[in-house]
């Protein structure tokens, strides 16, 4: 594998700049600003101007090395994006300049490979650097050289700064939801957080019965008011044998890392479905009852963000049905506060980073 990655941009003084970043140099240190000359504009490429970057907690997974040591520092973060368009290359026609568009966690695929040829290009083989940073530079920057094919336009009724973990968060839920769910179905959402406030909310309005799972009684309210239906404390031996006994469910959303699912897995009803869409660090297993599994024939499957196709659903989705994030908004100067936040785990509930408005460019 290359170990030249001049191909993301070069890092350089600032004067000598075209594009200005917050970044960490090696695993788990301190964020600071960078700068970085941008390589020529591909002819299939934009060059977008970052609006709003949107803080997910799989950048602190990356920044150390929560997912393996393979990764390319510096790394600037960041993979929800809400931009403007600044320049096109030479034979792209879907976008003009000051296009209001937005982009994921995905910037490549190879088109050709089997997963690619069936629409889940999110899952592509054969690119070695489909992520949208690392090694690229990813959204806690002023301007950004992505692929065309891997832009959407944003809806003009979304509101644009809490617009930007749709492309994340929105779609790593609702590409699930859409896939296994049924209206009217019951639909247990585990976990009420930056996934788990967006899940309740696109359930609900997809006509299921929406079951908040936590194990924080404390968000019984706030849950209620995404579109929960009902609420269940998780610690609570009562609530949860109900809910397995009498009233347990046909789809259930896992926003949160739990080691040992076994209990969850006995409120799923038999024929159906767990989906796993919260990444734990590497070697960690997850425990279950495979019996109960196999004699229930339930299903325990997992889903990744969600493909091209689906991304744009999240969002016409979102638009259609007025669907927003709840958001914290910082500056830009307040990045690296923001990013403690997150690790942290304190928003309510994502965070976002208003980059062009207040960058100060010191």
């Amino acid at each position: 594998m290359t170990t030249d990655f001049s191909f993301r941009g070069v890092a350089c003084p600032k004067g000598e700049a075209d594009v200005a970043c917050w970044g960490v140099s090696e695993a788990k240190g301190a964020f600071k600003r960078m700068y970085f000359k941008l390589p020529h504009l591909a002819d299939d490429e934009v060059r977008i101007k970052v609006l709003h970057a949107g803080l997910c907690h799989s950048d602190c997974f990356k920044v150390d090395q929560e997912w393996g040591q393979n990764v390319v520092f510096p790394v600037v973060p960041g993979h929800e994006i809400v931009a403007e368009i600044d320049k096109v290359g030479a034979k792209v026609t879907k976008f003009k300049h000051g296009d209001l568009v937005s982009f994921g966690v995905y910037r490549d695929c190879c088109g050709s490979c089997e997963p690619c040829r069936r629409g889940d290009d999110q899952l592509c083989s054969n690119c070695p650097y489909k992520l949208t940073y690392d090694p690229y530079l990813g959204g806690y920057s002023t301007y950004m050289h992505v692929k065309a094919g891997f832009v959407y336009f944003l809806p003009k009724s979304i509101p644009k700064e809490r617009a930007a973990p749709i492309l994340c968060a929105g779609a790593t839920v609702f590409a699930p939801l859409k896939r296994w769910s049924k209206p009217g179905i019951r639909c247990g959402i585990i976990g009420i957080g930056g996934l788990g406030h967006m899940a309740i909310q696109l359930a609900s309005k997809m006509g299921m019965q929406v079951v908040a799972l936590s194990t924080q009684p404390s968000k019984e309210a706030e849950a209620k008011k995404f579109g929960a239906h009902e609420f269940v404390c998780s610690k609570n031996e009562e609530q949860m044998k109900h809910l397995c006994t009498k009233e347990p469910l046909d789809l259930v959303i896992n926003t949160a890392f739990i080691p040992d699912i076994t209990n969850y897995m006995y409120a799923v009803k038999a024929g159906g479905c767990f989906v796993e869409v919260a990444l734990p660090e590497v070697d960690k297993p997850i425990i279950f009852n495979n019996l109960d599994v196999v004699g229930n024939q339930k299903i325990y499957t997992g889903s990744n963000v969600g493909s091209r196709t689906e991304v744009e659903a999240t969002l016409n989705f979102c638009e259609k049905f007025g669907v927003y994030p709840m958001t914290e908004n910082y500056s830009w100067a307040e990045l690296p506060k923001a990013y403690k936040r997150l690790h942290d785990s304190a928003p309510r509930y994502r965070c976002v980073v208003d980059v062009a408005s207040t960058f100060d460019d010191l």
